[in-house]
């Protein structure tokens, strides 16, 4: 009867795929379970990747950790150093916030415009954190503006 029940139970469980990450240069030495939790956090974010992080480092702000890096979603060994996305994580918030650069095009249809904002507001929180260059999210949003001072509308 206990192997029953205990096999029902495993059939009810559900599916959680194993979320393996390589930290490639060795950052993520003497990590805290804080960075250690981001890390799985963000490879859940992308179930059928394997990323690679480098570029780990903490700080407080306040009472509270923050921890950056970047991320790369290319299965190779080595990925490419354009490959890598920022990212960061607050101690005590939800998500990790992963910036994943796209060009911004010479047009954008108007259905497109709230997506590419809300796309720009990654970058913006990742800029309060201290993980990207001061400037990165003005210098995102002067590019947007530019292009959407032309924009299509849809028809």
């Amino acid at each position: 009867m206990k192997h029953a029940l205990l096999l029902c139970l495993s059939l009810l469980a559900p599916a959680v795929p194993a979320c393996a990450q390589t930290v490639i240069d060795g950052s993520d030495k003497a990590a805290s379970p804080f960075v250690k939790n981001t890390l799985k956090s963000v490879a859940t974010q992308f179930p059928d990747a394997h990323p690679h992080f480098r570029n780990l480092a903490t700080h407080k702000t306040g009472e509270k950790q923050i921890v950056c890096g970047e991320v790369s979603l290319q299965d190779t060994k080595t990925p490419a150093a354009e490959s890598f996305m920022p990212f960061g994580a607050t101690e005590g918030e939800d998500r990790a916030v992963v910036f994943e650069p796209h060009a911004i095009p010479a047009a954008l249809d108007f259905r497109e415009v709230n997506s590419w904002i809300n796309h720009g507001a990654d970058l913006e929180d990742l800029e309060e954190m201290g993980c990207v260059p001061e400037g990165s999210y003005r210098k995102y949003s002067d590019r947007l503006n530019a292009v959407l001072q032309n924009r299509k509308t849809s028809s």
